[in-house]
């Protein structure tokens, strides 16, 4: 991953968890602060940078692009990683902006990083570190998600209603709700104020109710009694769209309005 070599970041705590984490931390963090929400991201580079005077692009950044853009993200996980280690050897040693996995929009806020040579046991290691960083990163900053059978009852007690978030791991419309959307502080309160959220993987978990997946990302409301759909919706949107979603379901949930 030769972007990688753009710059690296200052990891924290247990995140390091790992020989994966301490060779980061070693080699390249220095210059990659770990997490910055993508709303700001995108604000700083409109900005030229000027907001947030980044060195290199943050290690999310680099690991949403890495689980995109190297390897078959469709395939399994150990054969995409297997050529993420390729990569990181080969950018690495020499990076080259024409070989990076970032786009133009960001790389040109940073200088290339020296060649730095790393082992194949370190690659081994720091692949899956990177790879998973930013579903980490996603579960720390996002909504809570329960079970299935959590979520009703949790619902139930507070009276809320139960959102299934349908995706699939190379999905990346997927990707762009969770980093662009449930990360935000606007969603999150809404989302607790008025719902247990759930996630599955619609390629190998079944939905309640006989339903069936609309693609990815769908998002599936029902009544915390589990007896009824108020709505599905599929796709993504923008932060004020997915909250005008959300007051459209609470309105049709008092109205009494189901799907089925």
């Amino acid at each position: 991953m030769k972007r990688i070599a753009l710059g690296l970041m200052i990891l924290v705590g247990s995140l390091w968890g790992g020989s994966g984490g301490e060779i980061f931390k070693s080699k390249c963090a220095s210059c990659h602060t770990e997490y910055v929400p993508q709303s700001k991201l995108l604000i700083n580079y409109e900005h030229n940078n000027s907001d947030l005077n980044l060195t290199a692009p943050t290690l999310t950044e680099l690991s949403f692009r890495l689980r995109d853009q190297v390897g078959d993200r469709r395939g399994d996980k150990e054969s995409q990683l297997l050529d993420i280690e390729e990569f990181l050897m080969a950018y690495l040693k020499h990076p080259n902006r024409t070989k990076s996995i970032l786009p133009k929009a960001v790389l040109r806020h940073f200088k290339i990083h020296p060649s730095l040579r790393i082992t194949e046991e370190e690659a081994e290691v720091l692949a899956p570190f990177m790879f998973d960083f930013s579903e980490q990163m996603m579960v720390e900053h996002s909504v809570s998600r329960h079970s299935y059978e959590e979520a009703l009852a949790l619902a139930k007690k507070e009276d809320k209603i139960v959102l299934i978030e349908g995706y699939i791991p190379f999905c990346r419309g997927c990707m762009k709700m969770d980093r662009e959307v449930f990360v935000e502080d606007k969603v999150k309160e809404a989302l607790n104020q008025g719902f247990v959220t759930v996630k599955k993987n619609v390629l190998i978990e079944k939905l309640p109710l006989g339903l069936k997946s609309l693609g990815t990302p769908s998002f599936y409301f029902i009544t915390n009694d589990g007896k009824h759909v108020i709505d599905q919706v599929q796709g993504t949107g923008t932060v004020e769209e997915f909250l005008g979603l959300l007051r459209s379901i609470q309105k049709q949930l008092t109205k009494g309005e189901f799907y089925k």
